[in-house]
Order: C-alpha cells, then structure tokens, then sequence
C-alpha cells in the first residue's frame, strides 16, 4: 500500500493517517474523527482512532504504529496507547469494491452550491458507491463516498467538515475524502477513484449572457460565468385577496384626529363604547354630583 503524502501541521498529520485507514475502520467514526480534527479537538481525534483500532482488531504496519504514537504524544494523549494495537508487518485483506451505479452523483451538485465557491483549493469533486462492507461494525451499503481533490492552497480537515456538512443538511449519506494533488494514493483510493465519476461543480450557476457585464466566479478548478441578477425579473410576493362584504371608506387624516361625537339622544350602549346603566343620584359624592349637573347642563344647550 503506497504511503498517503502528509502535512507539516498535526491536523494535516491526522487527516492523513485518517485517509489510511479508509475502509479498514468504520465509516462513521472516521467522519466523527474528521470533525473532531476540523474543530481542533486533535486529542480526541486520534483517541477515537487508536480506540476504533484496539476494539476491532485491526492490524496496522509499523509504520504507522510510530505515526499513531507520534500523533497521540503530540497532542497530549497518552503514547502507551499504540502498544495496545496490533502490528503485522504484512496482511492481507479482500480489496473493496466499487460502482457508480445506480447515479451516485445524484443532488451532490446541488448540495454544494451554497459552499463550494467558498472552498479554497477545490479542483474537483468526484462520486461512487462502495458496496462492499468497511470495519468491525460496519454500517449500512451500498455506502455513497465523496472524493474532493484540492490544491496545495487548501485545509483538508475543514474542508472535509464543510462539504460533509453541507451534504449532511441536503439529506444525502456519504463519506467525504479529501486528497490532495499530486499525493500518492492508497490501494483503496485508486479503486474508489476508477469507478468514480465527477460532479459537474459548474451546473449550479447560470449559463454566461451573450451580452452585458457579469461576474465570473471560480468552481471546480474551472471558471464559471455568472448571469448577473436582473432586478425587472425579480417576481413580487404573491398576496392573497380577499373580497369585502361590504365597501370600506378610506380613513382621512382629519376624521382620524377627531374623537367621535355623542349626540344627546344616543344611547350610549347602542354604540357599542360604554355598558351603559342608570346612575343612581343618591350614591354619588357631591363632586360627582357637580360633574353631572355640568353634563346635563351642556346636553341641555346642544339641544337648544
């Protein structure tokens, strides 16, 4: 199995023993190790590896027993962890397969229009099913993986986090991988990559006008024209009518400003503003007694 080119940082590192032990370590604790990297919680990260390869038995070269050591000494876990792991120099194991059938590109496309011009470094997207089982307690396939290439300019482990997430909110179950140009690839991922076929990136924009300025933006390694956005086109909030039974007249500024008038004859609990009852004079205070014969006294002059 060639040796997976790694990184100067420990993140970098991680990804890469990560992409190792693709197909040999259960799918979801390798994305769930992913994550971890991509929120630098790297501790943790290789714990839940050296963990998923302790419990499942799973051999490893000593090769990469010195990196799983190196990787838990520098980020503070504890080294005597790799001697719990079990070392073979040589193994063999059946190769995986893989299929594109039935279309494993379905909505990626689309899942990632809202990230991937955000990406740095993406050159290209590339989609395939396994069919074939992967760890000690592997999950459900045929298993959708997602093989993202990037540049040298581009984060591995967030990009990883981004494109999976954003695959994750579409509904669509997949393994992300993302590997770098130019590095060598593991037997697993030169069989992924043989049946894989790209995601056209370039699909979520709108095709170039003939005419007039625009944007063009990069996607896929590939730039791709932007139709700027026409504002005439733009269609109006569709608003239910609803037909009144009767017309309404139109509230001027001066009637709003007037309180209404109460005639001397109305009845004040016909207009619906006051339970009106009899007031009883001998139950008022002279003060209230005072402010009645005042009202009185004005209704009598409106009348006249």
């Amino acid at each position: 199995m060639s040796d997976v080119a790694t990184g100067d940082g420990l993140p970098d590192r991680l990804h890469d023993i990560l992409l190792r032990m693709a197909g040999r370590v259960d799918d979801d604790a390798l994305t769930s190790a992913r994550e971890l990297v991509a929120i630098a919680e790297s501790d943790r990260a290789v714990e839940l590896l050296v963990g998923c390869l302790i419990a499942g038995g799973v051999p490893v070269t000593p090769a990469e027993n010195g990196q799983l050591r190196a990787l838990l000494d520098q980020s503070r876990s504890d080294p005597a962890l790799a001697d719990r792991l079990k070392v073979r120099d040589t193994w063999y194991a059946p190769p995986h397969r893989f299929s594109y059938e039935p279309d494993a590109g379905a909505g990626i496309g689309a899942a990632l229009a809202p990230v991937v011009d955000f990406l740095i470094g993406v050159q290209s997207v590339h989609a395939v099913w396994r069919v074939t089982p992967a760890g000690a307690t592997p999950g459900a396939v045929p298993q959708r993986v997602v093989l993202v290439e990037i540049g040298p300019d581009g984060f591995a482990p967030a990009t990883a986090y981004r494109i999976g997430q954003a695959l994750e909110a579409a509904g669509i179950r997949a393994v992300v991988e993302v590997l770098k140009t130019g590095a060598d690839r593991s037997d697993y991922h030169r069989l992924a990559a043989s049946d894989a076929k790209p995601i056209n990136l370039s699909g979520q924009h709108a095709a170039a006008p003939t005419s007039g300025g625009g944007r063009r933006a990069k996607s896929g390694g590939s730039v791709v024209p932007i139709k700027p956005v026409a504002h005439a086109e733009a269609k109006p909030d569709v608003v239910t009518q609803v037909e009144l039974a009767e017309p309404v007249e139109p509230v001027t500024a001066e009637k709003a400003a007037q309180p209404p008038v109460l005639e001397p004859s109305a009845d004040p609990s016909a207009l619906g503003l006051v339970d009106y009852k009899p007031i009883a004079e001998d139950k008022l205070s002279d003060v209230e007694r005072d402010l009645l014969r005042q009202l009185h006294e004005e209704l009598a002059q409106r009348e006249q």
